[in-house]
């Protein structure tokens, strides 16, 4: 019934891997390897011509963007709930989910492609990579990625140092949240968990953990995330990682 073309690493790939995990919810994996740019693959692009993965398929259907495709399996499998009763909580927890969507997620993007996947990309051929490119579905999209991939010098220090300012700013209002309630949609576990979960796996790859050692109510959160079964079953195995970095960048 559900076809989930996602990357095994992929930051929004585990937030829909986690949802359908605490759903209970079957589905079959269609692998698209980002360390091979195959989100912008003929074949895949027919999928989802937005070049970018997870693509939830059900019954035919291709729903796209990881925050309505967990929108969409909380109306289609509505047990467990995963948004709170009553529309004041509802959007305090949507908050937290876009908060993801507009500030964590475009964060972790450089560092992971400056740190991470521009190891895959190095062993490429240089036609592979012009053929992914011209693909893609904007031009901003094409001067990102020849920017991130086609670069021969070392990683933007200064664009990584940026990027952990956001970090750091993130981490201090997450806590603050978590200082005034046990979860970030509010008394109970939701959808804006799942959707931050990926952004402090994604750190830890990228070895910026320390940036919350002395936040009490984030690490509290962070134990009881990682204690959840679903959580566990989202993330990918250790053979599925993209190679991180050998050593601190923060």
């Amino acid at each position: 019934m559900y076809e989930l073309y996602h990357d095994w690493d992929a930051f929004c790939c585990i937030k829909v891997r986690f949802c359908l995990a605490e759903k209970g919810v079957a589905w079959t994996s269609r692998h698209v390897d980002l360390q091979r740019m195959e989100q912008l693959s003929p074949a895949y692009l027919a999928v989802n011509p937005n070049g970018v993965v997870p693509t939830l398929v059900h019954d035919g259907r291709a729903i796209f963007e990881s925050s309505i495709i967990n929108e969409y399996l909380e109306e289609r499998h509505p047990a467990p709930r995963l948004l709170p009763d009553g529309p004041e909580a509802r959007a305090q927890a949507r908050f937290w989910v876009k908060f993801e969507d507009d500030v964590l997620h475009p964060a972790v993007k450089g560092p992971t492609y400056q740190l991470m996947l521009r190891q895959s990309f190095a062993k490429l051929p240089r036609t592979l990579i012009e053929e992914r490119i011209a693909q893609a579905p904007t031009p901003q999209k094409a001067e990102f990625l020849r920017s991130m991939v086609l670069r021969q010098d070392a990683a933007d220090s200064g664009a990584i140092e940026a990027a952990a300012a956001t970090f750091a700013r993130a981490i201090d209002r997450m806590e603050k949240r978590l200082q005034d309630t046990s979860w970030f949609g509010g008394a109970e576990f939701s959808l804006a968990d799942i959707a931050i979960s990926p952004f402090i796996d994604r750190l830890e790859e990228l070895n910026f953990a320390q940036l919350w050692e002395s936040r009490s109510a984030l690490l509290n959160w962070i134990s009881r995330i990682k204690a959840r079964p679903a959580y566990q079953a989202a993330l990918p195995a250790a053979s599925q990682r993209i190679p991180a970095p050998a050593g601190a960048v923060a």
